[in-house]
């Protein structure tokens, strides 16, 4: 279950065209109220400011199977289209200010949010008040409000001197509904967006190279004439840009494209509110032979010739905008850790992550212990995912080696 003090961020409304044009053909009722005027608020009285106050509570005990909103700035036709009339740029409310201000009064925080929505070149006030843990009331008495008193609305008005029973508070409290969210860690196709769920499997080859000193430079693969001044100036000045060490990295990008394997994670809301600051830490008990890098550990396949000079260093800018969501840092010290940030994650969202490269010495299972993190989740959700290896083994000969290069 998602803890109520996600109440105090920014949530989104997610107002449409579409929306807000059913919405005006409703009538008023426990999730539905129009106001022609904006609320009076700021440098008001506490007598004025109650009037808001009380209708967001009343909406947020109402008794009542999906999300209310106010429209400001519409007018109600009974039996027709409400009618836009709109306000003034300057007259929207802070969402903020309402945040600070009711919740700073309530036994609870208040799941509701105000946003500025255009339709037809109208400004128009939205406040959407969530479904949430009931009975919600003031902390002390405000303006024309009493403490302790549970506000709510039935029908199309909430009439402050008709507050909930006894009998009503209790069975408020047995029947709350508390959206939650709910975080699934999966395994993910490296190249599509395809979930693999929690297990996955591979082959891979452990392959022993020939030991550095028995590896040659590469050579010209023509011998040199010294009698003929012009070829053999153009030929030692090609010698000078052949990669001589090309053999030895090739070995290199052959024993790691063999032995490491690709694995990406997806990360999934399936719940019912958005979650926030979503990170997930994977921790992988020590297991022999066990490697996991990023790509930036992974060698591209040798040239033959060196790079040019002026592209020998190339320069590396420094990201400056953040980690996007899906990034991955991979830390080892006795183990590895691998750490995802997926930023927030609205429900049905998904998020991708970056593809990490696993290598195994042996033929083993790898566990990823997973602990699932958020602002609005009220402990870790603790995950499990499962690699099993088969790895064979097998050696590279030079000769082998050299005829790689085609």
């Amino acid at each position: 279950m998602c803890d109520a003090l996600i109440s105090l961020a920014v949530w989104n409304i997610g107002m449409n065209n579409g929306l807000f044009e059913s919405l005006i053909y409703e009538e008023e009722s426990t999730t539905l109220d129009f106001k022609k005027q904006q609320y009076r608020f700021s440098r008001e009285s506490e007598g004025v400011k109650s009037e808001l106050l009380k209708d967001i509570l009343g909406f947020a005990n109402a008794w009542r199977r999906s999300d209310a909103f106010i429209l400001i700035g519409v007018k109600e036709v009974r039996g027709g289209r409400g009618e836009v009339v709109g306000l003034n740029q300057s007259e929207h409310l802070d969402d903020h200010a309402l945040q600070q201000f009711v919740n700073n009064l309530t036994n609870r925080p208040v799941r509701f949010h105000y946003e500025a929505f255009e339709f037809e070149g109208k400004q128009v006030g939205i406040i959407k008040i969530e479904q949430q843990a009931r009975p919600i009331y003031l902390k002390r008495s405000y303006g024309r409000l009493s403490k302790e008193t549970v506000y709510v609305r039935r029908g199309s008005s909430t009439d402050p001197t008709k507050p909930a029973s006894l009998d009503e508070i209790a069975q408020m409290g047995a029947t709350s509904h508390e959206p939650s969210c709910d975080l699934v860690v999966e395994f993910a196709d490296p190249e599509r967006e395809l979930s693999l769920g929690s297990r996955m499997s591979w082959a891979a080859e452990y392959c022993t190279m020939p030991k550095e000193n028995a590896i040659p430079d590469l050579r010209p693969s023509e011998p040199i004439d010294p009698f003929d001044l012009s070829r053999s100036l153009f030929s030692s000045i090609h010698r000078l840009e052949l990669n001589s060490n090309y053999y030895r990295e090739l070995a290199n990008f052959e024993f790691v494209r063999r032995f490491l394997r690709p694995i990406r994670f997806v990360i999934k809301n399936n719940g019912e509110v958005a979650a926030r600051n979503v990170q997930v830490d994977f921790r992988v008990p020590g297991t022999i032979g066990l490697v996991i890098v990023d790509s930036s550990d992974i060698p591209s396949r040798p040239n033959q010739e060196k790079s040019p000079f002026w592209m020998s260093n190339p320069k590396v800018f420094p990201n400056i905008s953040g980690q996007p969501p899906g990034s991955v840092t991979i830390t080892h010290n006795e183990e590895y850790s691998i750490e995802l940030k997926c930023g927030d994650l609205q429900p049905g969202r998904k998020v991708w992550s970056e593809v990490v490269y696993v290598g195994s010495r042996e033929s083993q299972t790898i566990t990823l212990k997973g602990t699932v993190f958020a602002d609005n989740l009220p402990k870790p959700k603790e995950v499990g995912l499962y690699i099993d290896t088969k790895i064979d083994e097998t050696e590279l000969s030079v000769t082998e080696l050299l005829s790689l290069q085609t």
